[in-house]
């Protein structure tokens, strides 16, 4: 039986509960983050003088980050130099990021994507205030993000077939690596655009830690999404999707089932700051046992 069918998620005599509105577009916050990289390289590209302005406060540059102007962290990972630098990366953000956003959630998914970003635009800083990168020279990008997911997909689904451009079939764990080996060489012989590959290879590093630890990590630290980018579809405080819901559909056994059931239906009701500790604990356990069981049953998305 789907959530959507649960006694307690039917309409009764006193109407539908309020729901708070979502921004994301067709609930999917990997086609939010493209729609927003398109947005704002069109707006600049129509104005030049708009641009320069966009970029002059937005772009990575390590003197200016230094100087307290930190959100560059995080909006240079909106902002693309050439209409080619934006197609690749959210062409790969988009074969990248279905996949995880369908086993996680929009939530989940974004601070992914983002702590990727901040982890490439940390590591140019730190290399910008040793002097090893020029501290006045700005970058722009959200390759560090892409490179984070790289290395998640890489360590789990390592066997998954890509093409580099469009042309040879290598499996992504060992383009993972290639692509990596390339940007330290980079690094270390100051090759072409060497600072942005060091971006690059922090964004894979982190990707490749949270495959790996990141899940726990997330488990303990409970981190929130802004109620205006939370999801229909599964992303808002946690609550299950009606449609998509996939890792509690089925729980594993007749006792998770019956006790998944009165935890969604408390969750329905009182939302998630009604559920005790031990209630979060053991819904997070549940779904985690069904992820191993689809996992052993081989039902997992392929890239």
């Amino acid at each position: 039986m789907a959530w959507q069918d649960r006694d307690y998620a039917r309409p009764s005599g006193r109407g539908w509960s309020v729901r708070p509105p979502s921004l994301l577009i067709r609930g999917s916050i990997v086609t939010t983050l493209i729609v927003i990289n398109v947005v704002v390289f069109f707006v600049g590209a129509f104005s030049p003088t708009l641009d320069l302005w966009i970029k002059g406060l937005g772009a990575m540059q390590t003197y200016a980050v230094l100087r307290g102007e930190v959100w560059r962290l995080i909006t240079a990972q909106y902002l693309h130099a050439t209409l080619g630098h934006l197609f690749f990366n959210m062409l790969v953000l988009h074969f990248l990021g279905r996949p995880l956003e369908q086993m996680w959630s929009a939530r989940r998914f974004f601070w992914v994507y983002t702590i990727s970003g901040l982890a490439g635009n940390v590591f140019y800083t730190i290399l910008g205030s040793r002097g090893y990168i020029d501290p006045q020279m700005p970058a722009v990008g959200a390759s560090g993000c892409i490179y984070g997911l790289l290395g998640i997909v890489a360590v789990l689904f390592p066997t998954a077939t890509v093409y580099v451009y469009f042309l040879f079939p290598i499996r992504i764990r060992t383009a993972a690596f290639l692509f990596g080996a390339f940007a330290v060489w980079m690094i270390i012989s100051r090759g072409h655009n060497y600072g942005g590959e060091a971006c690059h290879l922090a964004g894979l590093v982190f990707g490749i830690w949270w495959a790996l630890k990141g899940d726990a990590w997330w488990g303990e630290t409970e981190w929130r999404l802004p109620r205006f980018l939370r999801s229909r579809q599964g992303s808002r405080s946690g609550r299950p999707s009606p449609g998509r819901g996939r890792s509690l559909r089925r729980p594993t056994s007749r006792v998770d089932q019956v006790e998944v059931d009165r935890i969604l239906k408390k969750v329905y009701e009182g939302g998630l700051h009604s559920l005790t500790e031990s209630e979060k604990t053991y819904l997070r356990e549940a779904t985690e046992r069904q992820r191993q069981e689809e996992l052993n049953a081989g039902r997992v998305d392929r890239l």
